[in-house]
């Protein structure tokens, strides 16, 4: 156990070169590493612990184990090679034998490294040693992983007889050195802890200083999940009440009014040809009701894939519409803007609703024309990307923003079209599984419906693992029935760097070689918006068999007559991707096959492939991937605004979200903007941590 010192003298903000061993030179790598002050040190946590507390003999000890032993000292010898090389030898015995032990060096740090040992290596002094044993035939020699010269007392050994931490260091800055300076910082640090003294006793959580030793040095493994887990909770505290603080900003008045008038939304329902699906009225209800009110609708609208988002969305487009408001629709392609314009187009037909595409691709003069109706608002509903978010697209009154596969775009991205016009009212879809608990944290500013039911009629999508030979096989029987096909590939074209097929090379030889006499497509990101629409329209309209392509086609594809779909590689996607792709088929009347061709290398890829076999239900997928990846991976949520949680799991800590977020809004009930004096250490900490992300921009 870490005592204190009786003379604490650091503070969290004290910068990490005043420690005793550090000094300015250290403390610029230390830098690199993210650790400039005492509390950046302390939220550096171990990346592994390993178990060092177990003593044994000389006479005990096995080769290729790592084992711990204690000794005396009886010689050394320093040798440095003409390859620069630095080899320490030291002879140690402990009654029950004797044992050569190694440490080998590069000389680029000669002198200090030397310097350090004959320091600590002299005849005669008792010291713990930690490696592996060495047998050859000259013997038994151990490879020192790390050592401790024991002083009289024992009481305060760091690197051995302990559950020792691990830490990620950098050239000049090795684990050992950084287990000692955290220990250091530990004794001395007078440690205040942002989180208000009435949620610490709410949720009975430790006091964050004995977590942070517990975390560093914990006694036993059982002492460092506890403290893993309330340090957990801080982040996760920390986060949601900043999201809460975002939600509440947004309480205000809208400037836009609804009112049921029906005289688009009926025509529209009659003509659908279909009945919506019981979660899909739930979820118009819902939505509903958001634009009926006087606050601005944030709503996140989940669905796997087929489930009808997209006619979800329409009906709330359709209801801005009737009320003289103009909406917009954004999508992360131009493929996806492109098959929403003609699916809407499709269900919109004959209705007087003006609609547009706009995207980097579109022609000047037509450009132009949709700019002018759209500032005008003659433009009922614009659809495009990224576009929508340049200066130039301005709305007359714009009181509908819908944004469809949300994960795909930044949280700046979604703030940005929202301030298009003022206070309209946003919708963002996706069509990625979120496990429920992780997108009430990840989307903690909105307000969460879930389509959870498939409209009657989808195909079930049988799912196969084939060799290449036999999946082609399989293609020629759909294409022979005039069904068509995808064949998916990872990379657009060929790699120096990793050996996966590629689309553009694999589609020659599949054009003139497997399917010859067959007509194939290609399509993949690299080629202009005009070349994609075109490829896609062809595919459609059934003037190629086979679609020769990558991810692109992951969302948003709609052709009912694709029935069967080969993805390459398989092992190189996510769950959350696989899904997608295999909802492209099965959309239309007739069965419809997914075939992966896979050779995993890592039992992890192997269990990945596993599930995705047996499993068809997206959400399940979603908590299997979680596990397997985590979040940042699936969601990119580092890429998103997100913070980079440092110790809190999704997959392991889900348990801890929704009390997280209950503490939050216990706080923000009795001090909405944390405006008390008791709440001071909290908002600065929250100002510190989220400074640099668009949430505290909203709020601040």
């Amino acid at each position: 156990m870490i005592e204190k010192s009786q003379s604490t003298t650091y503070q969290l903000s004290t910068p990490v070169q005043y420690l005793k061993g550090v000094g300015p030179k250290l403390s610029e790598k230390l830098k690199g590493l993210g650790l400039g002050t005492i509390e950046d040190l302390l939220h550096y946590y171990p990346r592994a612990w390993e178990d060092r507390r177990q003593l044994h003999s000389i006479s005990e000890l096995q080769p290729e184990l790592v084992m711990t032993f204690k000794g005396t000292i009886r010689s050394v010898h320093f040798l440095e090679t003409k390859t620069k090389i630095g080899i320490v030898s030291a002879a140690i015995e402990d009654g029950t034998g004797a044992l050569l032990c190694k440490w080998i060096r590069k000389l680029s740090y000669r002198y200090d490294v030397f310097y350090s040992f004959k320091k600590d290596l002299k005849p005669g002094i008792s010291i713990l040693v930690n490696g592996k044993i060495i047998k050859d035939f000259a013997g038994a020699t151990m490879m020192v992983n790390e050592y401790e010269v024991l002083a009289q007392s024992e009481e305060n050994l760091i690197h051995i007889g302990r559950i020792v931490p691990l830490y990620p260091g950098t050239e000049g800055i090795t684990s050992k050195f950084l287990r000692t300076i955290v220990y250091r910082a530990l004794l001395c640090v007078q440690v205040t802890d942002p989180t208000p003294k009435i949620i610490q006793g709410h949720y009975y959580l430790m006091p964050l200083d004995s977590a942070f030793r517990k975390i560093h040095f914990p006694k036993n493994f059982e002492e460092k999940e506890e403290a893993r887990k309330r340090l957990a909770f801080q982040e996760f505290f920390y986060f949601q009440t900043v999201m809460n603080l975002v939600k509440q900003k947004r309480k205000i008045s809208k400037s836009s009014s609804y009112i049921i008038k029906k005289h688009l939304l009926t025509p529209f329902k009659e003509k659908c040809g279909f009945e919506f699906t019981p979660s899909q009225k739930k979820v118009i209800r819902e939505i509903f009701n958001d634009l009926l009110s006087d606050r601005p609708m944030n709503r996140l609208l989940q669905g796997d894939v087929g489930s009808g988002k997209t006619i979800v969305a329409l009906s709330a487009i359709l209801l801005a519409c009737e009320n003289k408001l103009q909406a917009a629709l954004m999508a992360p392609t131009e493929i996806l803007a492109e098959q929403h314009t003609i699916t809407i187009k499709h269900f919109l037909k004959s209705l007087p609703v003006n609609l547009g595409l706009l995207t980097s691709s579109t022609k000047k003069s037509k450009r132009e024309k949709l700019l002018k109706e759209c500032a005008e608002g003659s433009l009922d509903l614009v659809i495009g990307t990224h576009a929508l978010l340049e200066k130039e697209v301005q709305f007359k009154k714009c009181g509908l923003v819908v944004i469809d596969e949300q994960h795909r775009f930044g949280v700046k991205h979604r703030l940005l079209l929202s301030k298009k016009n003022p206070i309209p009212d946003v919708l963002v879809m996706t069509a990625t599984p979120i496990p429920r608990t992780l997108a009430q944290c990840l989307y903690g500013d909105l307000d969460v419906s879930l389509i959870n039911e498939l409209p009657p009629g989808r195909q079930k999508i049988e799912t196969l693992w084939k060799k290449e030979q036999e999946a082609y096989e399989i293609v020629k029987a759909h294409i022979r029935k005039n069904n068509q096909a995808y064949i998916v590939y990872p990379l657009v074209d060929e790699s120096d760097k990793i050996e996966l097929k590629s689309a553009i090379k694999e589609f020659q030889k599949l054009k003139n070689e497997t399917f010859k006499g067959i007509s194939l497509g290609l399509l993949h990101g690299q080629m202009k918006g005009s070349q994609k629409e075109s490829v896609m329209k062809d595919f459609y309209s059934g003037k190629f068999s086979i679609l020769v392509t990558t991810t692109i086609i992951e969302v948003g594809i709609d052709v009912p007559n694709a029935t069967v779909m080969v993805i390459e590689n398989a092992e190189r996607f996510g769950l959350a991707t696989l899904h997608q792709l295999r909802g492209r088929i099965g959309r239309g009347k007739n069965a419809s096959v997914c075939i992966v061709i896979a050779n995993p290398q890592s039992e992890e890829s192997k269990k990945r492939i596993e599930i995705f076999l047996k499993n068809q239900n997206g959400f399940q997928l979603a908590e299997a991937d979680l596990a397997i990846r985590g979040p940042g991976e699936i969601f990119g949520t580092s890429q998103h605004g997100y913070p980079n949680f440092k110790i809190a799991d999704f997959s392991l800590d889900q348990e801890l979200l929704v009390p997280a977020q209950k503490a939050a809004r216990e706080i923000l009930e009795k001090d909405p903007s944390l405006l008390k004096k008791e709440h001071s250490v909290l908002r600065e900490e929250l100002r510190k941590i989220f400074s640099k992300t668009w949430i505290w921009a909203t709020i601040a």
